[in-house]
């Protein structure tokens, strides 16, 4: 890697219809801090997003990582794995890691 260069940055970005809201809410509780323990931040969360094209789910989140190993990192953390647990009986959701660009 040339000098001038960082690593990309990673984000985690996830759709989800909530089918049962006191259950999304445990998922929320038990995430609520994991994203800034990788090195990640949220930096985009809409509950109505205007879809042009396509199919989407009802919310968008995107969580930005220091890196795409800190959001692999998180993604896969025991901590995560609980909450995801929540998650999947409370929503019809999407979730994808996806690579920044290099800086």
């Amino acid at each position: 890697m040339m000098e001038n260069q960082t690593m990309p940055k990673g984000y985690l970005i996830a759709t989800f219809t909530i089918h049962d809201q006191a259950m999304f809410q445990k998922y929320a509780e038990a995430g609520k801090n994991l994203a800034a323990k990788f090195n990640g931040r949220v930096i985009l969360s809409d509950s109505n997003p205007k879809i042009l094209e396509g199919k989407s789910e009802a919310i968008i989140v995107v969580v930005e990582f220091a890196t795409h190993a800190d959001a692999e990192r998180c993604y896969h953390s025991p901590e995560y794995t609980i909450a995801k647990q929540f998650r999947i009986a409370a929503t019809t959701s999407t979730i994808i890691l996806a690579e920044g660009l290099t800086q």
